[in-house]
């Protein structure tokens, strides 16, 4: 058993273009416990995974996604700097194909925030994601992510205890709080500019009962060995593959240290 759980980061962007169902696929294949992907909705109220809250830099499209409808978002090709032809799946689809993993992990972020979008476009996101959630069954699968902390905490209010939280450590990179995040968080991503983040970040959060995730910026055998000797207990990684290669060896050197 790995000593620290792998979630692909948008998929294997390193491989395929990132949040399109080939990069899912691929990650998927490689073995990871949890694909990451990107919400937003667009216009027409759909739900459609894509990180960025404009199409320019991932697609051949311009402009940002609330401002147009499914239809115009379907005509988007999201691999044009890969040289191929893919479309930005729903949210719906996305679910519908890897529902069946029955291992699998979905981590969702939330990405349109209130003070961007305006509350109510942020909250009608946020019931849309979870109604998609329920009606495939996925809630016990399924953690939902945000750096706006007003979307964690409008979820922990809506729906107390029913969904695991992911924010950001420290609480500061957590944007609009009104709250503790320690009060409803299930796991936080460190972020202090380095691979490995200080252990008394660890510290902190595992004292108070939020699982220590790492981010994209781990990459080094070394770094890993650290983390999960910090307490780290998932990456989220661009590089599946290697993550899994590096994460699965150092777990065989321990059981037969």
């Amino acid at each position: 058993m790995r000593k620290m759980l792998i979630a692909g980061h948008r998929g294997n962007p390193v491989d395929y273009a990132e949040n399109t169902m080939p990069s899912f696929q691929s990650a998927v294949d490689l073995g990871v416990d949890m694909i990451e992907t990107d919400i937003h909705m667009t216009k027409d109220g759909n739900l459609v995974l894509i990180h960025d809250p404009s199409l320019d830099r991932t697609t051949d499209g311009h402009g940002l996604v609330r401002d147009k409808t499914l239809s115009e978002i379907r005509r988007c090709n999201a691999a044009t700097k890969e040289g191929g032809t893919e479309r930005i799946p729903t949210l719906d689809e996305f679910l519908d194909e890897f529902v069946h993993y029955p291992n699998l992990q979905f981590n969702l972020e939330l990405k349109d925030y209130p003070s961007e979008c305006g509350a109510a476009f942020g909250y009608e996101c946020v019931v849309k994601v979870i109604d998609s959630v329920e009606r495939h069954g996925l809630a016990e699968r399924c953690i939902l992510n945000s750096f706006n902390a007003q979307l964690l905490e409008y979820i922990h209010a809506k729906y107390p205890h029913r969904y695991r939280l992911h924010g950001f450590y420290p609480y500061r990179f957590l944007l609009d709080q009104s709250r503790d995040p320690a009060e409803y968080l299930y796991c936080a991503c460190l972020v202090d500019g380095s691979p490995c983040p200080r252990q008394s970040y660890f510290d902190d959060l595992l004292a108070r009962g939020i699982e220590p995730w790492l981010g994209a910026s781990l990459t080094e055998r070394e770094d890993f060995a650290l983390a999960i000797q910090r307490g780290g207990r998932l990456v989220t990684t661009n590089d599946p593959r290697t993550a899994i290669s590096i994460v699965s060896a150092l777990s065989e050197e321990e059981c037969h240290g």
